[in-house]
């Protein structure tokens, strides 16, 4: 493990204690429509996807899925540069801006924001929301310069969760290569504190392992903050999603079942709509 001092400014381990913040949504259900947001992890200038961040294999054409995605139905399109902050990079603009010409859904964007400027050029390029990871934890503050720069709507913070004692979440970063003695559910609530303005909540011992999402941490995080959740790490089916949205999550992230075409966007929402989650567009009519 690494000394968390030299990652974070002022230091910051929270035990997982107990919180008393009310659930934003009545029963665990997310108030507004559940978004659908197909995850683009991209390194070189091409979709891949593996499984716990390793293994990564080739999946296409980051605009090219993209714009399929959103004919499709998505909601929301994620694009995170992979290998940008392991090669001490930001993300390839040139990706963002070709991404952005074949797609009119909200766009957010990770990976190697190590600044202000950094988060300036991706929404130059076209994204909507910028999503922050490493850096956050290295300098918290830049959280608030970005909220006081372009509002925290558009500040999405980046959590990657690990399993550690005691039913405790550990933050990683690097890709899940570094663990720190920082509490993820700790941290979410800190994050917004300083003006994260939505979680985006990867859980690494579910991720690509198509096995469901990681409902304690989504609870826990729940309870924590009033933010919107984007649940991601593990799913393999709209029974996972709704799992999840039921755990505290107002969007729910996949990849390899879409990579894959296990499912498309739209029979996602269909048979959520089935299961009682309300989506967007409303499919409500075709539930029997």
């Amino acid at each position: 493990m690494v000394n968390n001092k030299s990652m974070v400014e002022n230091e910051f381990v929270v035990e997982n204690a107990p919180v008393t913040v009310a659930v934003p949504a009545a029963g665990g259900v997310a108030a507004l429509p559940v978004r659908i947001i197909p995850c683009l992890d991209v390194r070189d200038g091409r979709v891949v996807k593996g499984v716990r961040f390793r293994g990564l294999a080739d999946q296409g054409d980051p605009a090219a899925l993209a714009r399929a995605y959103e004919e499709q139905g998505a909601d929301e399109v994620v694009v995170l540069d992979v290998t940008a902050t392991t090669e001490a990079r930001g993300t390839r603009l040139d990706t963002v801006r070709a991404v952005r010409a074949r797609l009119s859904v909200p766009l957010t964007v990770g990976g190697g924001i190590g600044g202000v400027e950094d988060a300036a050029a991706l929404l130059e390029a076209g994204a909507d929301k910028v999503a922050v990871n490493t850096a956050a934890l290295r300098r918290p503050g830049l959280l608030e310069e970005l909220a006081a720069r372009f509002g925290s709507q558009c500040v999405v913070v980046s959590i990657d969760a690990l399993g550690h004692r005691r039913g405790a979440y550990e933050v990683v970063v690097r890709s899940g290569t570094e663990r720190l003695a920082i509490d993820a559910v700790g941290w979410a609530r800190r994050a917004v504190e300083l003006g994260a303005g939505e979680i985006l909540l990867t859980s690494i011992d579910r991720d690509g392992t198509r096995s469901g999402y990681e409902l304690p941490l989504l609870r826990a995080v729940r309870s924590a903050v009033r933010v919107p959740i984007v649940a991601s790490g593990g799913a393999d089916s709209p029974g996972h999603m709704a799992e999840a949205v039921r755990a505290g999550a107002d969007a729910v992230l996949a990849a390899s079942i879409f990579h894959q075409r296990n499912w498309t966007v739209e029979r996602v929402k269909q048979a959520l709509a089935r299961l009682g989650v309300r989506v967007r567009p409303a499919y409500e009519e075709d539930a029997p």
